[in-house]
């Protein structure tokens, strides 16, 4: 995902297209498929870059397991400096404002930049649907799929005598 910046004359457009692992909480790795557009434009001293990334993740849900495609969306972006001095725009963090040197004009890659707005956006937990209704807890099954038929308690028997309390301070 390497940039040209020394030839830049008038706003030029890219894309990028690149499949990379990223880390699960807890659970390995899993393939990013990452897409990159964007715009560099040129004003004065500088060249603005304005980057949208498009990706979808192969997960499974933290509540019912079943596996889906996971969609993220993010952007960046920075500006490259062509003079020694120069102020940094308010809009702007200060760590994404670079200097450009020879080094950078012949190729600066955008990859860490990419990896990281896409690390920024992942959740803790992924879920499938946000009324996934998960897993039974006695006989495992897809409660998305239908009920299964297993009696459950309602609540833990341990309450009990407060919910007696309570019950009776209502009669009162």
């Amino acid at each position: 995902m390497k940039l040209d910046l020394g030839r830049i004359e008038k706003p030029e457009s890219f894309v990028f297209h690149e499949q990379f692992p990223v880390p699960l909480e807890g659970e390995g790795t899993v393939e990013c498929d990452a897409k990159v557009a964007g715009t560099v434009t040129p004003t004065g001293s500088r060249l603005l870059l304005d980057a949208e990334i498009t990706s979808t993740l192969r997960v499974a849900c933290s509540r019912c397991l079943a596996v889906f495609l996971f969609p993220l969306a993010s952007g960046f972006k920075l500006v490259f400096h062509r003079e020694r001095r120069g102020t940094i725009p308010d809009d702007i963090d200060e760590e994404d404002f670079i200097l450009l040197t020879d080094t950078i004009e012949s190729g600066y890659d955008i990859f860490p930049r990419v990896r990281e707005a896409i690390l920024l956006e992942l959740p803790i937990r992924y879920l499938c649907s946000e009324d996934c209704k998960g897993l039974c807890s006695t006989c495992g099954k897809n409660l998305n799929e239908g009920d299964c038929g297993c009696e459950h308690e309602e609540g833990d028997s341990r309450w009990n005598a407060l919910k007696k309390l309570l019950s009776r301070r209502d009669d009162t």
